[in-house]
């Protein structure tokens, strides 16, 4: 490509006394450009963010993949168990038992339903990261046995649930077990456990910090009456995202005694509804590029209409017809580079600020976090810069090739 064709596409972007209303288009056309790229880099941004840090909290608290029971009756407590689940896969970098259930807590000041789950203090570390969440207190999961011969026993309450209930750690709180069908059918007397708050964590994702707590697993088997059972086995793998593959190979190597649910099936209503809400965002925000890109056509088929004159003496100098097509091929491609890169570093500029700054709050009642996380993802900031560019030359085609069709003699006469 000629210089003087560039040179000429960049003297044409600007005001010029003859074509300034077309030039004021053109202008508001980099503009959209501009306003459109940077919005797709921050929704882009703001929807990885998203993303990430739900996933990031809810693997935090819970495995990547948990084995649980087929027949829903739970498995056998045991330390061969465990063996041959690392021996199944090497992949294994962590295991360990759990129990959970619906039980019924209260305290001096209230009372509620809530998530009950026992774990193996020393084996849970390896697999979620509770203490990595802790506010107050410790994770202490011991059975404290009082003067009165009656055993309280250690609990971590999410510190939604103990604001809820008024309590602090070192304060009593009793728990009732609701999972037996024969307590609810009013078969059999519900079974009552004493326990002392050793401990708050906070999740950042108020569905569990309001709802769940973690007991000891003999503790949770107490109050379930299920002795020497488990509700099944928290895993955590080299690859979160192999967590599915290595489910499959653990189900097989146990029998079918167990099923496999991976990180992504246990959340695969929220995931989807993500990666979906991402798409239809991009979707809706790409319709500004595309506005934008029409604003272009329009100033260059306004440009060619009125340098008719000018480019009928291009040609008579001897300026080809590819030639006169590519100045105005580069004038689109630089319209829609001008605002793509604009919008690119504009969109930048906002994702550190809320980043660094955390500008956005988000209520922690209503959304998973507690503030608008931002997550910058190289390839789609460079895809949404090709996206952009791309509408632009592709919606600047027509008109120069309409530029290049004059009849050169034609255009010189023209006035």
């Amino acid at each position: 490509m000629s210089g003087w064709e560039t040179d000429l596409a960049r003297r044409y972007l600007g005001a010029q006394r003859r074509s300034r209303f077309s030039s004021l288009i053109g202008l508001f056309s980099i503009l959209g450009v501009f306003i459109g790229t940077a919005s797709l880099v921050v929704a882009t941004s703001l929807m990885n963010g998203f993303e990430e840090q739900v996933r990031d909290r809810l693997i935090g608290r819970d495995s990547h993949l948990d084995l649980v029971s087929a027949d829903g009756a739970g498995l056998p407590d045991s330390d061969s168990l465990l063996k041959l689940v690392w021996k199944a896969d090497s992949r294994v970098i962590g295991a360990s038992p759990f129990i959970s259930g619906k039980a019924g807590v209260s305290s001096g000041n209230a009372a509620d339903g809530i998530v009950v789950m026992g774990i193996d203090s020393a084996l849970s570390g390896k697999v979620i990261d509770v203490e990595k969440f802790l506010t107050a207190g410790s994770l202490d999961l011991r059975s404290f046995p009082l003067d009165s011969g009656r055993i309280e026993h250690g609990i971590v309450l999410g510190d939604w649930l103990a604001r809820r209930l008024g309590v602090i750690p070192g304060d009593k709180i009793t728990l009732l077990s609701l999972s037996s069908p024969e307590v609810l059918t009013g078969a059999s007397s519900p079974r009552f456990e004493r326990a002392r708050v050793t401990g708050l964590f906070h999740s950042g994702m108020y569905e569990f910090d309001a709802n769940l707590a973690y007991v000891s697993i003999k503790t949770a088997q107490g109050l379930y009456q299920s002795p020497g059972r488990i509700s099944g086995i928290q895993i955590k793998v080299v690859d979160l995202w192999k967590a599915r593959e290595v489910g499959r190979k653990l189900a097989m190597a146990l029998g079918n005694s167990v099923r496999p649910m991976d990180w992504f099936e246990k959340n695969e209503n929220l995931m989807k509804w993500m990666r979906l809400e991402k798409v239809v965002v991009v979707l809706v925000l790409c319709l500004i590029v595309i506005v934008a890109a029409f604003n272009i056509a329009s100033s260059l088929i306004m440009g060619v209409l009125e340098r008719t004159r000018e480019i009928g003496i291009l040609r008579a100098m001897g300026a080809s017809a590819r030639s006169v097509r590519r100045v105005f091929l580069v004038q689109g491609l630089l319209a829609g580079l001008w605002g793509a890169v604009g919008g690119v570093v504009f969109g930048l500029g906002l994702c550190w600020i809320q980043d660094t700054f955390r500008v956005i709050k988000l209520p922690g009642d209503v959304y998973f976090i507690e503030y608008l996380p931002v997550s910058v993802h190289p390839f789609d900031v460079a895809l949404t810069f090709g996206v952009a560019v791309t509408i632009c030359a592709a919606a600047a085609f027509f008109p120069a090739w309409k530029a290049a069709q004059l009849d050169p003699v034609e255009a010189v006469r023209h006035e």
